[in-house]
């Protein structure tokens, strides 16, 4: 019996885990989809560092990958169908972790590394990664762009 409750106390301890960082799951994906879009271009590069995010950050491991992609997908079809009105969604998205600032320097980390990946780090993407470390109160001189 006691195999049953300990496998029992482990899925509820996974299922409190994904429902404490569920809100850092919807702002990664959402400030994905807006920086990996900025330049107009979203590349393999950029996707393979979500990718990587999803496979290496605790608080994302926890989620079914397929889960988070459909969730980036979202977002990115928002952006391509209502650009304004998703950009505004997503910025208050990504509002809700900013009283956690371990989280949001993480969130702004995986953004950096996204538009960093093809090389190529473009006005339009240096001006989204600063409205999402003025969103979230950070100095855009702490987050390495």
């Amino acid at each position: 019996m006691t195999g049953f409750f300990r496998q029992a106390r482990k899925a509820l301890a996974t299922e409190i885990e994904k429902f404490q960082n569920r809100n850092f799951l919807e702002a990664t994906m959402a400030a994905s989809a807006l920086v990996a879009l900025a330049d107009g271009d979203v590349n393999l590069a950029e996707l393979n560092i979500i990718d990587q995010a999803l496979d290496t950050i605790r608080e994302l491991r926890i989620y079914d990958p397929h889960e988070a992609v459909d969730i980036y997908r979202d977002y990115m079809d928002g952006l391509k169908a209502s650009p304004a009105k998703a950009r505004i969604e997503i910025l208050e998205e990504v509002a809700k972790i900013a009283d956690d600032p371990r989280a949001a320097r993480l969130l702004v980390r995986v953004c950096v590394a996204i538009v960093k990946a093809d090389d190529d780090i473009t006005e339009k993407e240096k001006a989204v990664i600063g409205d999402l470390c003025d969103t979230l109160r950070l100095n855009p001189g702490e987050v390495g762009l």
